[in-house]
């Protein structure tokens, strides 16, 4: 069924992305994630916090609040929080009740993002996070560059299904990523569970437009391309440029490769943040083709958002209903995902009803 089934939303005890580095000072800064307010600031130290944004005295926002040492001042009427959510200050009585506390979220800083867990803090493995080496974010050759942040009006399964399926490149990016053989191409799909690959490759291509430009390589060439997803957040998708000849057996010398990386994070039922970076192999000094790549990826990421706001909109106006889709070959790895994603809420038994109390 699309969207989900039986009024499901999205899991907790997972990692997501909350935002870039740069964004959390010793100001607090607030971001609704999985449907709550999200406090973060920076301790001394500079180590992340990550606090219940509501003050629990009057659901005062805790955003407006002042950072003093490690502990956060609610500015309304004085109580102050430590890092670990503990009321530590209540400026009009001596003695603090226990139950005076809110939520502290385990928070992990990987290359320029970081990472949150609001579920069971039991559970928050950082090894669950993808290496960001393999990502290609931090490994040696490669320049890795924070390129977007989008707030969706949209709930998160339409990005999600919007990037396993590869075959809308041809139409919603034509003349900049998609051409008439990435929807024609047979695909494989790896994966089950909490992974995800879905790859296809192309070959005697001619470099045209985009592709042309930043390689500045003008003969035939073989496309490999995939897209990956690390459950529930995190989409990787990878393209390889090699000189034509692979698909007869020779070696096919690499031009470069990029990967682009999408964090999809639920902010609300209808809101999702959108988290995008890219990396790449080639022209690594070479600032033309670093602007070439801005503008062509900021374009498609564009037309990306317009299309799961329309399909929102669609969805909303029509009472929210769920639909039986016509689902076609080319929708294998997105029907696989949907499937994963439901089971994975569903093991945590928290339907979008009881979020939304």
């Amino acid at each position: 069924m699309y969207p989900y089934a039986e009024g499901l939303w999205a899991a907790r005890n997972q990692w997501y992305v909350a935002g870039w580095s740069n964004e959390v000072t010793r100001v607090p800064m607030e971001r609704w994630l999985l449907n709550e307010p999200v406090v973060f600031y920076r301790k001394e130290s500079g180590q992340i916090v990550a606090l219940h944004g509501r003050c629990p005295h009057r659901q005062y926002p805790l955003v407006k609040g002042n950072v003093v040492g490690d502990k956060l001042e609610c500015s309304y009427h004085g109580f102050t929080f430590d890092a670990g959510g503990a009321c530590t200050r209540i400026p009009t009585q001596s003695v603090i009740p226990a139950s005076c506390k809110i939520a502290s979220y385990p928070v992990v800083e990987r290359w320029n993002w970081f990472w949150i867990w609001m579920g069971d803090p039991a559970l928050a493995d950082e090894s669950l996070i993808p290496d960001h080496d393999m990502l290609k974010l931090t490994a040696p050759g490669w320049h890795a560059v924070a390129a977007a942040t989008h707030l969706l009006k949209a709930r998160h399964q339409l990005m999600h299904e919007n990037l396993c399926d590869l075959s809308h490149l041809t139409f919603l990016h034509p003349g900049i990523i998609g051409v008439e053989d990435v929807a024609a191409t047979e695909f494989e799909v790896q994966g089950e569970g909490m992974w995800f690959r879905d790859e296809r490759a192309m070959y005697n291509q001619s470099p045209t437009g985009f592709f042309a430009d930043i390689l500045d390589y003008h003969k035939p060439i073989d496309r490999l391309m995939s897209m990956e997803f690390f459950l529930p957040c995190l989409h990787l998708a990878a393209e390889v440029f090699l000189a034509h000849g692979k698909q007869e057996g020779e070696e096919g010398r690499e031009l470069g490769s990029y990967r682009v990386h999408h964090a999809v994070t639920p902010a609300t039922p209808y809101e999702t943040h959108y988290f995008i970076a890219y990396s790449r192999n080639f022209g690594i000094e070479d600032s033309r083709i670093t602007e070439v790549i801005n503008s062509a990826f900021a374009a498609v990421l564009q037309q990306d958002v317009d299309a799961v706001e329309a399909l929102e909109t669609m969805l909303q106006k029509s009472g929210d209903r769920q639909f039986k889709d016509f689902l076609a070959k080319g929708d294998v790895t997105s029907v696989k995902v949907r499937r994963s994603m439901e089971a994975l809420i569903r093991s945590e038994q928290i339907p979008v009803a009881n979020v939304m109390a």
